[in-house]
């Protein structure tokens, strides 16, 4: 066998190790460095959105009887409030869930996880033992992969549809539609870190824009509910909807035109 010249595998591997480095980072670029919470969601909507999850998810489990009509709500609800709970403990705007944000990531994760009637119940006491005693470490928070990305991707057009009715009563809604609307934020802060489960991993640039896209224009959603800005909080819905588009085209075409009633 004719040996090759050592300078020509020197090359060779050369080569080989820099398609493998562009390889590792076209697939592992990291999401850019998040802004502060308060620029796209603000402390007191996020405190209202925990608060009103967690009271669906307690009146979800009231019945063991209905807990199969309900379990798949309950898990969308659990991925969304591992999010809120993040955003208000790392919130640049003290809150009241700030030093328990921690233990109430926690929680949430143990509902996310819940199997059963009897897991759920069990972590939903967990959940409200959360907010009554600091728990977990708060200096571990960080953005970074925590909920699932399908059942986040699914709660995303509900709250939409639920914006959408709202908006037909805007200046009774405007609370309403400002919550939602910093729920969808977060959601789109939060799940740039879940790239590896879409179909297409190798498109994490894409991904991220797509996530900005959805939390920024929910971010002018909000702003423009409290402000009670009628012209602006319809702009912001229809920037709100194409992000969704956008992402779809791309990610996930079969989803595009379809419509989601809770």
């Amino acid at each position: 066998m004719r040996k090759v010249p050592f300078f020509v595998r020197v090359v060779g591997w050369t080569i080989v190790g820099l398609l493998l480095v562009c390889v590792v980072w076209q697939l592992g670029a990291a999401p850019p460095a998040p802004p502060k919470v308060s620029t796209f969601a603000p402390a007191e909507d996020l405190v209202a959105q925990w608060d009103f999850y967690l009271g669906r998810i307690e009146a979800d489990l009231e019945s063991e009887a209905d807990y199969k009509d309900v379990a798949e709500r309950i898990y969308k609800d659990a991925n969304t409030i591992i999010l809120i709970a993040l955003a208000l403990g790392l919130h640049d705007t003290p809150n009241k869930y700030q030093q328990y944000a921690a233990g109430m990531v926690a929680a949430s994760q143990q509902l996310m996880d819940a199997k059963d009637y009897a897991s759920a119940k069990a972590a939903l006491a967990a959940l409200k033992a959360a907010t009554a005693e600091p728990k977990g470490d708060p200096k571990a928070l960080g953005w970074k992969k925590l909920a699932h990305m399908a059942p986040l991707m699914q709660q995303v057009p509900l709250i939409h549809s639920r914006i959408k009715r709202s908006m037909r009563r805007f200046e009774r809604q405007a609370a309403s539609i400002a919550g939602d609307a910093a729920t969808i934020a977060v959601i789109g802060e939060g799940s740039m870190y879940n790239v590896d489960e879409t179909d297409k991993p190798d498109e994490a640039e894409k991904w991220y824009q797509y996530c900005i896209q959805m939390r920024d224009a929910a971010a002018a959603l909000n702003r423009a509910a409290k402000a009670k800005d009628a012209k602006a909080a319809d702009v912001a819905l229809k920037d709100l909807a194409k992000s969704c588009d956008d992402c779809h085209t791309v990610f996930h075409p079969e989803a595009l035109g379809k419509e989601v009633e809770e």
